[in-house]
């Protein structure tokens, strides 16, 4: 059994290898080639702390795996990673482990380039200002993909700790590929308000920004939200959207927050949700249909994905010729 590093991780995870692999992903469920086991979820010591476990077949890539992240908020205060991740992959043929490896940064560069995704076939064309709530891993890896399908103009960025926003921008300037600014918001608000793109990767239980704040056209990419008990986009911003995106529809319905609270409080019915990724992606639904339209992705989590990436990053390390 081979054990990945972070760092091993980093060096074989380039943005191009990402972003064609969920594309990969997303059509091999389309068509059926791939099988994502049940999420399972358990809160731990009350509502904030979590451990979560997702997992997927890819009987033609002769592997299978699981990951399992463990969600602390309070893990910042005394300098961990908020979200801790490992992804376990399998030998199809025998059963046997072949891998255990380190995959927060895997997770984060995954969600990332869904997100990217998303925006590509959801933002209007000339999206150009992208919105950041939240500082982690996560939000960095939201500007480091989207900035790879529309040409940002400014990234606007919020953070309730206003301490943390300063080092989190000197990280962006490092990896921005074209010279736009980068400027720290006074409010959440005042950050959606200025976007385009709204990103939002905190992991809030409740509602990080109002709704009233979105102007006409907006793209958002809901990121944090992955239990039932966490509502970090508001029931007017998902009253308003024209379109909501989601990974798996099973997926989301178990455990978006964002979308159930809603649902249960009878503002939305099932018929909200537009679909998945996938399927704009192979042309099945539209992504947006006019400019003016809001749209939504919600992103709770996938194991395809993750297990794509493991795959993809076992056979660079440990495959070649």
């Amino acid at each position: 059994m081979k054990i990945v590093s972070e760092e091993q991780v980093k060096k074989v995870m380039d943005m191009k290898l990402v972003l064609m692999a969920i594309k990969e992903a997303y059509a091999d469920c389309e068509a059926g080639s791939v099988y994502a086991g049940n999420r399972i979820f358990m809160p731990v010591r009350g509502e904030k702390n979590v451990g979560q476990w997702l997992a997927a077949s890819y009987p033609g890539e002769g592997y299978f795996g699981s990951k399992f992240s463990s969600v602390f908020p309070e893990n910042v205060k005394i300098g961990l990673p908020s979200t801790i991740s490992k992804i376990s992959l399998y030998s199809s043929e025998t059963g046997e482990q072949q891998a255990l490896i380190d995959a927060n940064y895997l997770t984060a560069i995954k969600t990332g380039g869904s997100a990217a995704i998303a925006t590509d076939l959801m933002a209007r064309k000339d999206a150009a200002k992208l919105g950041v709530i939240g500082t982690g891993l996560q939000a960095f890896s939201q500007v480091l993909a989207i900035q790879e399908v529309r040409e940002i103009s400014a990234v606007y960025v919020y953070d309730l700790d206003a301490s943390r926003m300063g080092p989190f921008i000197k990280m962006l300037e490092e990896i921005k590929n074209r010279p736009y600014p980068i400027i720290p918001s006074k409010s959440a608000n005042a950050c959606v308000s200025e976007a385009d793109i709204v990103c939002t990767c905190t992991t809030s239980l409740k509602p990080v920004f109002s709704g009233n704040a979105l102007k006409e056209g907006t793209h958002i990419n809901a990121i944090g939200s992955f239990t039932s008990l966490m509502q970090e986009i508001d029931t007017e911003t998902v009253l308003k959207a024209d379109k909501v995106i989601t990974e798996h529809i099973e997926g989301l319905w178990d455990a978006a927050g964002d979308i159930l609270i809603p649902f249960k409080e009878g503002k939305i019915t099932k018929q909200k949700v537009s679909g998945t990724v996938g399927e704009v992606l192979t042309g099945k639904i539209s992504g947006r249909e006019c400019d003016r339209e809001i749209t939504l992705y919600e992103s709770v989590g996938s194991g395809v994905l993750d297990i794509a990436l493991a795959i993809a990053v076992y056979n660079s390390l440990f495959c070649r010729g």
